[in-house]
């Protein structure tokens, strides 16, 4: 099986796995909970974003990935992850603005997923050795867009 074959099937069945998981159990769960409580462990999901930044350890991919376009991903991962981490803060002991910063962490976030995911298709990402990273881009990245869409609907539900 081809790499590009093989990413985009492991990538498919864990989108969809997850995504079932979240409907059937994590919603349902987080729905009879205050929105403030409801979307702390959401975003508590997104403040391991700084994984990706594992690509620059020696010896953890292929010398010849595109290092520009992975330095994008992960600076961005990055600065998702700390961005969380404020909302985190501020929902959980619900200070003045915390659905406002909700909101505009939770976009900014989002589109740094998207960039990510465009910048690692672009530079094709899946033909390279990617090492534990791999795992990362299959497991992980299609929890973090389940969760994004999880918390817009959240947000939505309370307006």
């Amino acid at each position: 099986m081809s790499p590009l074959l093989l990413f985009g099937l492991q990538f498919t069945l864990s989108l969809a796995i997850f995504a079932l998981i979240a409907m059937w159990y994590i919603a349902p769960a987080l729905d009879r909970l205050p929105i403030h409580a409801a979307l702390v462990p959401l975003f508590l999901v997104h403040t391991l974003r700084y994984l990706p930044s594992t690509a620059f350890a020696p010896g953890q991919v292929d010398p010849k990935l595109p290092m520009g376009a992975m330095a994008t991903i992960a600076y961005g991962d990055l600065a998702s992850a700390i961005l969380a981490l404020v909302a985190v803060v501020f929902l959980r002991y619900r200070w003045a603005g915390s659905i406002a910063v909700a909101w505009l962490v939770n976009i900014l976030a989002s589109l740094d997923w998207l960039n990510g995911g465009f910048v690692a298709a672009s530079n094709q990402f899946p033909t390279y050795a990617l090492g534990g990273n791999w795992y990362i881009v299959n497991y992980y990245v299609p929890v973090i867009g389940v969760v994004h869409v999880m918390i817009f609907r959240r947000l939505l539900k309370a307006r």
